[in-house]
This record gives structure tokens, C-alpha cells and sequence, in this order.
């Protein structure tokens, strides 16, 4: 679990369009080997590091993607942004039947790390701006929940 959260955060991290010094050059050659035979068609790599955590954004047929990978050149996890009309029926259907009259953003972030598949997307319902998880059997977890102010 401490993993998962720890690859969470580098995504949110990196995706939040935080600035790391580039670590393009501190790259191992075993790191490199395993994202190149993992993603052989990957085109436009940029690396990033931290907490010991290196993080490759690059694209893949079209596809802006990123991977982690530790030290030991493991993947930890990958994620792209996909569009809602993307997500699997059962988290679609899950996320229909909520109560509170959410709408959904369109971009969602699916996330894959240790064999499971998430989706992290925020939601509106003119009161409250909540951020949800959801995993592909359609169990929705939320993860954040903020009052917007409404104007009088």
C-alpha cells in the first residue's frame, strides 16, 4: 500500500506540472534497458526524478503517456489521460447511479500499478468539487472534497 501511494504522488507530482531538475543524465543503463523493452515505440522520453523515483513522460502511438520506475529499473506504474467516454462500462455505470448530480470532467487519469487498474477524476455538482477514485470493478472512493463558493 505504502507503494501505491508513493507512486500516486509522483504522478500527482509530475502532473501537476511541478518542476524537477532534469534527470535525463542520472538515468542508469538498467532503467533505461527496461523502459526501452517495455515501451519499444515510445518516442519523445523526458526524464524526471525524485525521491528516488524516475518518472519517463513520452508518447506512445499518439498517446501521451507516462511510466516510474525505482532504482532497480521496476516498473511501479503507468498512467495516461483518457477521455470519460473511455472508462470501463463498470466504473461509467458506478458513477451514473452516485447520488449528489455530479458532472464529471471529461480528462480522467487512469492509472496502472501493481496489476490493478485506477481512474482518478473529479467531479461537480455545483456545491462541492470532489475528487473520486475509482478501480475497473466500479468501487468509487473519494479522495478529495472541496465547497466552491457560490455567488449570491
Amino acid at each position: 500500500m505504502k507503494k501505491i501511494a508513493t507512486i500516486v504522488t509522483a504522478f500527482t507530482l509530475l502532473l501537476s506540472s511541478v518542476s524537477f531538475a532534469n534527470a535525463a543524465d542520472e538515468v542508469t543503463a538498467k532503467i533505461k534497458t527496461q523502459f526501452e523493452k517495455t515501451f519499444a515505440s515510445a518516442t519523445s522520453v523526458e526524464w524526471k526524478k525524485t525521491k528516488g523515483i524516475y518518472v519517463a513522460t513520452f508518447k506512445d502511438n499518439g498517446q501521451d503517456l507516462s511510466a516510474a520506475f525505482n532504482d532497480e529499473g521496476e516498473l511501479l506504474g503507468a498512467s495516461r489521460y483518457i477521455t470519460f467516454d473511455q472508462l470501463p462500462l463498470n466504473v461509467s455505470l458506478a458513477l451514473h447511479n452516485m447520488s449528489g448530480g455530479y458532472h464529471f470532467a471529461n480528462s480522467v487519469l487512469e492509472l496502472t500499478a501493481n496489476g490493478e487498474t485506477s481512474y482518478c477524476l473529479t467531479g461537480d455538482n455545483g456545491k462541492f468539487r470532489t475528487e473520486m477514485k475509482a478501480n475497473s470493478y466500479g468501487d468509487v472512493t473519494v479522495t478529495s472534497k472541496m465547497r466552491l463558493k457560490i455567488e449570491k
